[in-house]
This record gives structure tokens, sequence and C-alpha cells, in this order.
């Protein structure tokens, strides 16, 4: 079976139909007979690599990667592919190199994008932005622009980045998800009203498009039941449509029928919603036990062979990173936009440069292969203090000397903020349990990488890790967190917003209070709560629910988690 045969050409076309689809195992079957008959096609080495790699088989990936590159040298989309999979492994300055490579080989428009794309991803937003202006120079697209678009948002220049949608939008009036960005960057920089006209022209342009109707029903307070909501009810039952796509719309009609007080029938489309969501993701409870533990192990070994404290004494002047953590829907953005509204204050929202430098670190020396956390014991001060430099010069310029982090999957990584950057502010938001996990699952967070948020028990049992794993870590260096209880912060907001500004060494300012003021970028699932002042209404909202929750308090109450009842 030649490259070129119609053979060839027809287990080809049925493996990408397979890979596209979702059916890995099928797919890597098809790929395979090409290769037996062909083992140096360039297509099927690449495919079956990108299929090996998302079922878990990185050795594998990458031989069939480099196999491709071999018999195909001068294959920028190839090239690319590598770059890809590298950085999608954590092997970020390889990824780089690779990305070099493939633009080396496709200068055009194209090809800059692509390269753009991959740099924004690798935290390299300077070069990102260079480049994607270079290919809007040679030939300007919508998705150009779009892209754009996101890497000035990473770059906090929202007004920038709107500008970029509406060039966009003109070029491709009638693309809904073009509207859809759109709305996303308006509803950002809290223009609700805007972002709403961006949303239904989205969904006048494609009445199918789930998430522009799931993100309009977000900033939407439902009277009645109006023809969208048939819209919905449909869109929900359209067997042609995709999982993510139905879940969107049984998002959306949770958050109807939650807004009209039927709280049982809201139940059954939050509950359709995230079984739609699980059954496509490969997610164990036990596995992220075992690698929580792991984290513990490795970082008890850094903290007990480092002699330098860790952290610096309460109100301590000079810190320039703090640090929000905690687990999403737990006041992490509450926190932050009380911190923002401080006149020196940035704050930079959710972002990965800590992880990033991290796995930058392990590359250097050798340690990418263990990865993280396995690899961490083996650094040395210096190679902490090169994470550090590393993430300080990775921060955008603000004119604010102090900035807030707020990735609230930096839980994980409180050991090795203390390890790199030992005069860093950690700030450690906690919620009730049964708050916290009700709001997360009530969340449609595709895309944000939580998948434990798809099933009551499984949300329960990775609220009873966290909560382990941050007692472990409070009870190794009792000083080395402020702990910031939600619903003391919203019981007393001004006395609680002291303690941690005097925690964190900066003076008392009474803007800080004025949350709503404050219009900075707002990028979380918080993004339409925290235009608004500071109020308790949130508290127990689980128990509007509390009929429907029985799998996920009888969960909290296997794991041992104090649990309201």
């Amino acid at each position: 079976m030649s490259e070129n045969t119609p053979d060839t050409r027809k287990y080809l076309e049925r493996a990408r139909g397979l890979h596209r689809a979702g059916e890995l195992r099928s797919a890597l079957d098809a790929y395979e007979t090409v290769l037996r008959g062909d083992p140096e096609n360039p297509d099927a080495l690449v495919g079956s690599g990108l299929v090996l790699a998302a079922l878990g088989a990185r050795g594998p990936a990458d031989d069939q990667l480099a196999k491709a590159r071999a018999a195909a040298p001068t294959r920028s989309d190839i090239a690319f592919a590598l770059a890809g999979l590298l950085k999608d492994a954590g092997r970020l300055i390889a990824s780089e190199r690779a990305y070099r490579d493939a633009v080396a080989l496709q200068g055009d428009a194209k090809g800059r994008l692509a390269f753009a794309q991959g740099m924004r991803h690798l935290g390299r937003l300077d070069e990102a932005e260079t480049n994607l202006r270079s290919a809007l120079d040679q030939n300007p697209t919508a998705s150009a622009w779009l892209a754009l678009s996101d890497v000035l948002v990473d770059r906090y220049r929202i007004d920038e980045a709107i500008l970029a949608c509406r060039e966009a939008a003109n070029l491709a009036p009638n693309s809904a998800a073009t509207h859809l960005r759109l709305g996303t960057r308006l509803l950002e920089a809290g223009q609700t009203d805007a972002a709403r006209l961006a949303f239904r022209d989205a969904i006048r342009h494609e009445p199918a498009n789930t998430a522009a109707h799931y993100s309009l029903s977000r900033i939407t307070r439902h009277v009645d039941v109006d023809d969208r909501v048939h819209d919905l009810d449909r869109l929900a039952g359209m067997k042609t449509l995709s999982d993510r796509s139905r879940a969107d719309a049984h998002f959306a009609l949770f958050k109807v029928w939650d807004d009209l007080g039927d709280h049982d029938q809201a139940f059954g489309h939050l509950a359709e919603a995230n079984a739609l969501i699980r059954r496509q993701i490969a997610y164990s409870s036990d596995a992220n036990r075992r690698y929580f533990a792991a984290i513990r192990q490795a970082f008890d070994a850094v903290v007990d062979s480092r002699s330098a404290p860790v952290s610096l004494p309460e109100n301590a002047p000079g810190s320039t990173s703090i640090f929000v953590v905690g687990l999403p829907r737990s006041g992490t953005t509450l926190v932050e936009q009380i911190l923002a509204s401080h006149p020196v204050v940035h704050g930079a929202g959710e972002i990965q440069n800590l992880r990033l430098e991290m796995l930058r670190g392990l590359e250097r020396t050798g340690r990418a292969e263990e990865g993280f956390p396995n690899g961490v014991r083996h650094l040395s001060d210096d190679d902490w203090r090169a994470v550090r430099l590393g993430y300080e010069a990775s921060l955008e310029p603000t004119g604010r000397p102090v900035t807030v982090n707020k990735t609230p999957g930096n839980f994980q990584m409180v050991p090795a903020i203390w390890a790199a950057l030992p005069g860093a502010k950690i700030i450690h938001c906690r919620r009730d349990p049964l708050d916290t996990c009700f709001s997360i699952f009530r969340h449609n967070f595709v895309g944000w990488g939580f998948h434990y948020a798809y099933d009551q028990e499984e949300v329960a049992a990775l609220y009873a890790i966290y909560e382990s794993f941050m007692a472990h870590w409070s009870a190794r260096r009792p000083t080395g967190m402020f702990d910031l209880a939600y619903e003391r912060l919203v019981a007393e907001p001004e006395r609680t917003a002291r303690a941690l500004l005097y925690y964190c060494g900066l003076p008392w300012d009474a803007r800080c209070l004025d949350i709503v003021g404050n219009h900075r970028l707002v990028r979380t699932a918080s993004v339409e709560q925290v235009r608004n002042p500071i109020h308790g209404g949130a508290i127990g909202a689980w128990r509007r629910y509390e009929a429907h929750l029985a799998p996920m308090r009888g969960a909290l109450a296997r794991e041992e988690v104090d649990a309201a009842t």
C-alpha cells in the first residue's frame, strides 16, 4: 500500500473521521492499517502520534511525531503538530524550539498565526503579539484578529482586545463565533448591556449556537418563559447536536428555572448537563488522590531541605507577589477584586506563569521526564531562584509594584511558592463545603480543566482531597498562609479587608471596599457576581436543592468532611 493508492487514501480518510469524532482507539487502528502498508506515511504517523498523546501514551506519541518529521522534514504542519505535542507534554523549552523550526518552514500569515498561538500558550506574549500583527499585515483575517484579541486580553489591554474583536466582526459579519468572542470580551470588561447584544447577534446568525445561548442566560434575569426558553428546550433535545452543545443548553435552562424558582425542574437540567459532560472525560478520584499524595511526598523533601525561611513575617513590606488560592467558587475572585482596588496592586487574574516556569525549571535540569511533582525534589536553591526570576520576568508590566495571581488551582502549588518566592504572600480562601461543592457543580466549567466538577460524589471527593492537602501544609508552616473564610468576609467586609491588607504589608485604603467602582478586567466564572457590592446572598444556596444533593452530602460524610446538615 503506497502513499498515493486509493486504499491508503480511503484508510486515511476513515482514520481522520474517527479521530475528529473522538473515537480514538478506532482511529488508531485505522492509522496503523495505513502504516502496515506504508511505514513512513507522514500523515498516518502524525495522526497516530496525536491519538496516542490523547490516550496518554506520551513516549510512543513522541516517537511517531519524530518519525513523521524525519519522513517529511519540510512539512510545516507536522512541525507545528510536534511543537504542540511537546507543549502538552510539559516540555516547554523543546516546544519553543520546535515552534521556531516550524515557522521557519512556513513564514506566511498562516504560519505566523500558528506560531503566535503557540507562543501565547507558552507565555511568550510579546512575541505572540508581534507575529500576529505581522500576520495581519500580510493577510488580515477574522481568525488572526480574534487571536490578537486573546493575546491583548492576556496583556490586560481590554479596550484594544474589544477593538480587535470588532475588526474580526467587520471581516466576518455573519460569523456567530466572532460575535460570541466579542460578547465575551465585553462581559470581561464589565459592559454587560453591550455583551448581551453581541450574544444575541451570535444567536441571530446561528440559532443553534448553544454557547451563545448559555452566555446570554448567565447575564439574564429570567422572569417568564419566553420564546428563547422554548428554543433552549428544543436545542437541549436535539440528538444531532454534540453532547457539549446539548450540555450548554441544559446549563442555560438550569439558570432559567433557577431564576423562576422551580428548583426541581432546574436541577433536572443541571443533572443532565453534568452527565453529558462527564461521559466525555476520563477522570478518577483515586488517581487524583494519588497525585496529591505525590505532591506532598515530593515537597515534604523540598521544604525539609531548604534552610531559608519560607515566608516573611506578617505585614512585612516589600512583597511584590501575592497568591490567592483555594477551590473554584470559594471567594478567590472577590478577594482579588478587593486587593486590586488598592492603588499599588495589579490583579493579574488566573495566570499559569508559575506552572510554566516550574516546568521550564524541570526541563533545564533534565527532569522533564519525571515531571511535576516528582522532579522537584532534585531542584537546587539556584534552580528555585531561576524559577522565581523567570516568573517575575514573565509578569506583564502594569506600573503597579504588587501583582496578585488568583489561580485557584495554585493551592497545589503552595509549597512551590514557598520554595521559589519565599517573600510572597499567600491568601487561602475557604468556604462552606456544601456551598463550595454545589457552586462548582452548578457552573459550566467545560474547557477549564476541572474534570471533577461533573459528578456530585467526585466533587465531594475533590473537596476532601483539597482539605486534607491544605491542612497538611498549614501544619507544616503555620504562618505560611493567611486563611480567609468567605462567610467572615461577607459578614464583616471592612474588618476582614483590613486584616488582609495588614497581612500583605499594604496600608489601609477605603477604595478596597468599593469593588463595584473597580472596572478592571475580570475573566472568571464570577465575572457577573464580582460587579456587585459585597453581600451574603450566596451563603447557603445549596439548601434550595437539598432534596437533590444526597450523593454529594453522603460523599462528604464518608470523607469525614465537616459539612452543614
